[in-house]
């Protein structure tokens, strides 16, 4: 078998004349804020966040762009037909969640941003991030929870007559039980970022790294893609566009963009996926600066894709010539 490894890419290989980037969006708002720390900090963020999706979404038709959209199914439990889902957030664990709308609760129901996303003169792909942002207990006794989860999500999009997904996307990156999203027929689910320095002891060091990673605007890793089982691939992700929060405040637009460039380059060099991702409300503050860098790397992607050096497409429409198979 050919050697797929990225070890030292040199040059494309044999029919993989173009790289690929590929951008995926955690389509959460609040859902993704529940429980951790940062929460009481992002109301501006969210209260931004239908006008960052509709700027993103006029930027995707300029540049003839399609992206994943990783939707939290709990989103759109305010749907006709979709009541009975409001069923999930009866138990306890679930009281800090109000019933409504994308009118009375715009920070949880999001059915209103979905119309515009299926609006876009550009097809976008709707995938799943769960159904209320589950993070994934990655031990045997998960299991039947994540089966429970993606079920019900895909129970929801039958009602709405929405398409399947077949793009998935693990909150938090907590990764396990592989063979769910096999057997339900997910195609694709996005791999972790290569970064070895998360796994440091303690967080001064990992953020010290990782801030220094940012501003310097190294290249990102660009990776191939990998077969994991039936016709479920894994698309490794390689930079997320940081909102200016956090590490993320003391990181200059520009290195932000200069990252995204590089892995742009490197992609189209060597072969392999760029893999942007985000999460749209985080583009809700300063939405015109960070908009801006997007805008940039957008442009750079459209040259090389004009120049026939790369290819932009969703999580589900890479190509089998573009990927490796992993033993």
């Amino acid at each position: 078998m050919t050697d797929f490894s990225d070890n030292n890419p040199t040059r494309p290989l044999p029919g993989e004349e173009c790289g690929a980037f590929v951008i995926s969006l955690d389509f959460e708002l609040a859902w993704g804020t529940r429980g951790r720390p940062a929460a009481s900090k992002v109301g501006p963020y969210l209260d931004g966040a239908r006008d960052a999706i509709r700027v993103m979404l006029d930027l995707f038709e300029e540049f003839n762009v399609s992206a994943t959209w990783a939707t939290v199914g709990a989103l759109l439990m305010a749907q006709p037909g979709a009541q009975r889902r409001h069923r999930m957030i009866t138990n306890s664990r679930f009281s800090d969640i109000p019933a409504g709308d994308h009118i009375s609760a715009p920070n949880w129901y999001a059915e209103d941003l979905l119309d515009q996303i299926l609006r876009c003169s550009v097809p976008q792909e709707i995938g799943c991030h769960t159904l209320t942002h589950l993070y994934v207990n990655t031990q045997p006794e998960g299991c039947s929870e994540l089966a429970d989860e993606l079920d019900l999500f895909l129970e929801l999009f039958e009602e709405l007559r929405l398409p399947r997904p077949r793009s998935f996307v693990f909150p938090k990156a907590y990764q396990a039980h592989f063979d769910l999203l096999a057997e339900r027929n997910f195609y694709a689910y996005r791999g972790p970022e290569d970064r070895w320095y998360e796994s440091l002891p303690g967080t001064l060091p990992a953020a010290g790294i990782r801030l220094a990673d940012s501003v310097a605007g190294f290249t990102p890793r660009v990776r191939r893609c990998e077969h994991h089982s039936r016709n479920l691939w894994m698309i490794p992700a390689s930079q997320f566009y940081s909102p200016f929060m956090g590490v993320g405040r003391y990181v200059p637009l520009q290195s932000r963009v200069r990252k995204a460039v590089n892995g742009l380059n490197h992609a189209a060099k060597y072969g392999g996926v760029y893999h942007l991702w985000t999460h749209p409300f985080n583009m809700g503050y300063r939405t015109d600066e960070l908009m801006l860098g997007f805008r940039q790397i957008l442009d750079h992607a459209a040259t090389l894709r004009s120049e026939g050096r790369l290819e932009i497409r969703t999580m589900a429409e890479h190509k089998p010539s573009a990927v490796s198979r992993a033993a």
